[in-house]
């Protein structure tokens, strides 16, 4: 399945921004980023405001649940949802 380019822009953001020290060339956007100890609460934080900055949305804070936070695509699906709301 080919990633949208939601998908696309928030997965080069946690590659450049959060995981820039791995190797992951490979992260898909269905792999479990909680589980892989990947992404930390910090790391959340920084994901939601890079959304909120680059998709032009408002994640509020009862919406940032790890469901919403564990791979690129549940992130996306996030995003794409708030920018319908």
């Amino acid at each position: 399945m080919t990633e949208t380019p939601t998908e696309a822009a928030i997965r080069r953001f946690l590659i450049e921004e959060i995981l820039y020290d791995r190797e992951l060339k490979d992260l898909s956007p269905t792999d479990n980023l909680i589980e892989r100890g990947l992404l930390d609460s910090l790391g959340i934080l920084k994901t939601v405001t890079f959304c909120e900055e680059q998709f032009g949305i408002t994640i509020p804070d009862d919406q940032v649940l790890p469901d919403n936070m564990e791979s690129v695509r549940a992130i996306a699906k996030l995003v794409e949802a708030r920018r319908s709301a």
